[in-house]
């Protein structure tokens, strides 16, 4: 499998609702936990989730709590099979929290920054 069917796989597997699933198929193998817990978020507030496996790395200038972003800020990038993927912030606010640090490998769907929506900027 490559990189784009395994994120559509992950994308499909979000969708259902499982704690355990272990997928193979040839020489590839998958397997997922999930600890079933929630996390409750303001509504003011926006999580940017890693829309992909891959390691996240930061920019020149890295994005840190208290920073504003407009919707084409870039967070970051996330290298997948050798291919730097712009994380783009898509929407308006200020970083709250910075969930993810340079180099740390990064999980489909994981949560790497949250941002305060700011309709005034």
């Amino acid at each position: 499998m490559n990189a784009k069917q395994i994120n559509t796989l992950i994308s499909q597997l979000k969708k259902i609702d499982f704690t355990h699933a272990r997928i193979k198929i040839d020489d590839f193998e998958l397997e997922i936990d999930r600890d079933g817990s929630e996390q409750i978020v303001d509504s003011d507030t926006e999580v940017i989730t890693s829309p992909m496996i891959g390691i996240f790395h930061q920019n020149e200038q890295p994005i840190k709590v208290g920073d504003v972003v407009d919707k084409t800020a870039v967070l970051g990038q996330i290298e997948s099979m050798k291919l730097y993927n712009e994380l783009v912030a898509g929407v308006e606010g200020q970083i709250t929290k910075v969930l993810v640090a340079d180099g740390a490998a990064v999980e489909f769907g994981q949560n790497l920054f949250e941002i305060e929506l700011n309709e005034d900027i």
